[in-house]
């Protein structure tokens, strides 16, 4: 039977009773991310789905979660050196691997192609890009062909709302990055979804990680204990509570795949 939210919260509160430390006091772990809504937002009252993802899988292993909201490339340098704990949302990436530590995938993402209403296209693989002007955000985690490729022009941003504003202008053909985000950026910069559309294919899948910096001597405790916690709140429910609440249904989890 399918415990009601009221329930499932209940039983969640009573186990991180006991497993808190003995002294019951609750430890401390910092998180930082950039702004990408639905997943991380700077509305406090619904802060997205993988702070609260985050905040309760930590929660079940007796730990606070202390979230800074910074931009991408400066917050993966502070995780990176240790003195950020944690990054909520990240993409693997064999580069990024040398100095992260990677949880559990927790949420499937794809990186997906938006393009004027006017504009036809649909990925069919790398060579379709061919000819055209594709504005995609510094530091983020595409692959290496997309990084690589000289068959069409790759205009980096500094955020995704920059990629839509030129998007928005004609300054390119595309823009790249999670269908969700990019739906909810066009409503703070004044652009009606219905002037968009996205490629039917998506351009690369990805996962999303929770990630510590090596440079950490807790990482690897961290990063185990998001694991712990991830099992719990899926198998409680409140992973797919959460996951309805933001509307997140295209694409699934990683546990349906």
């Amino acid at each position: 039977m399918r415990l009601t939210s009221f329930k499932r919260l209940s039983l969640v509160f009573a186990f991180c009773l006991v497993t808190l430390p003995a002294q019951g006091a609750m430890k401390i772990v910092t998180a930082v991310n950039d702004v990408w809504p639905p997943y991380v937002t700077r509305d406090t009252a619904k802060p997205g789905f993988s702070v609260e993802v985050v905040t309760a899988a930590l929660s079940t292993q007796g730990y606070d979660t202390k979230f800074l909201l910074f931009p991408w490339a400066r917050g993966l340098y502070e995780v990176r050196n240790g003195r950020i704990d944690l990054i909520t949302t990240t993409w693997y990436t064999d580069a990024r691997s040398e100095f992260l530590l990677y949880s559990d995938p927790y949420f499937a993402t794809n990186i997906d192609i938006m393009m004027r209403k006017d504009t036809a296209f649909d990925f069919t693989g790398p060579e379709s890009l061919t000819g055209k002007r594709v504005a995609s955000v510094l530091e983020y985690g595409y692959e290496p062909w997309f990084l690589d490729a000289d068959y069409f022009q790759r205009v980096e941003t500094t955020s995704l709302r920059s990629s839509l504003q030129m998007l928005a202008a004609k300054r390119v053909d595309l823009a790249v990055g999670n269908r969700f985000v990019m739906q909810h950026e066009l409503e703070p910069l004044n652009l009606n979804t219905d002037d968009f559309h996205f490629s039917p294919t998506p351009m690369i899948k990805q996962h999303i990680h929770v990630t510590a910096g090596k440079a950490n001597p807790k990482a690897q405790e961290y990063i185990q204990a998001f694991n712990r916690g991830l099992e719990i709140i899926k198998r409680n429910g409140t992973f797919d509570d959460l996951k309805q609440k933001y509307g997140l249904l295209l694409p699934d989890d990683v546990a349906a795949e």
